[in-house]
């Protein structure tokens, strides 16, 4: 079974080498993918590579011939299904409800990152001796070391997970973008990092 595809509409005056696709799967992914997706519209192209765009955003495909994709019209009860192509899908009239399905969404959230973001900047406070500081962003001592090279040399700390004392982070770019002003951490967005009693959770 296949389902009908839109058409693969776009801003872009750049030739595009390939013919768009009617139809296809139901369901796609890459090898390395973790669920199941929806594919939206797909082209393909002159040199035998075929790119599905699914319902979520994502870009999947590759060469036929080289088993760039994986594709089916039925999954296994246990294969989770991006939520969010599921819906859209379903949503649009292009196929059923779930039947089943085991659906699976995973938002953006506050979660801190797996390295701090003052690793490698001059984000810290230098401690007795030189060679340790404190990073103004988790709170954290860690070393510091001199780094980037001839032509981007500088002396900073080092890289580290996130302390207990992790800032909270900025309402629209979380911790990506710390830097100083006035002495005081904010997001170069201007919100004020201010400090916390503890590391968040979620």
């Amino acid at each position: 079974m296949t389902v009908s595809l839109l058409p693969p509409l776009t801003y872009s005056l750049a030739s595009i080498d390939g013919e768009p696709l009617t139809d296809g799967p139901r369901f796609i992914r890459t090898r390395g993918m973790t669920r199941w997706h929806r594919p939206r519209n797909g082209v393909r192209y002159a040199n035998g590579r075929t790119i599905y765009g699914a319902w979520c955003g994502y870009g999947i495909g590759g060469s036929d011939r080289a088993g760039g994709f994986l594709s089916t019209d039925t999954i296994p009860s246990d294969e989770p299904v991006c939520a969010t192509c599921d819906g859209r899908a379903v949503g649009a009239g292009q196929d059923n409800g779930p039947d089943g399905r085991q659906l699976l969404h995973t938002p953006r959230t506050l979660k801190p990152p797996k390295n701090c973001s003052g690793s490698r900047t001059a984000l810290y406070a230098e401690l007795a001796g030189g060679t340790v500081g404190r990073c103004l962003v988790c709170a954290d001592a860690h070393p510091l070391r001199a780094m980037g090279g001839p032509y981007a040399s500088r002396y900073a700390i080092v890289q580290h997970p996130p302390g207990f004392g992790l800032v909270m982070p900025c309402p629209f770019h979380a911790w990506r973008h710390p830097a100083l002003k006035d002495g005081r951490l904010i997001c170069t967005c201007g919100r004020p990092l201010d400090p916390t009693s503890g590391r968040p959770t979620s």
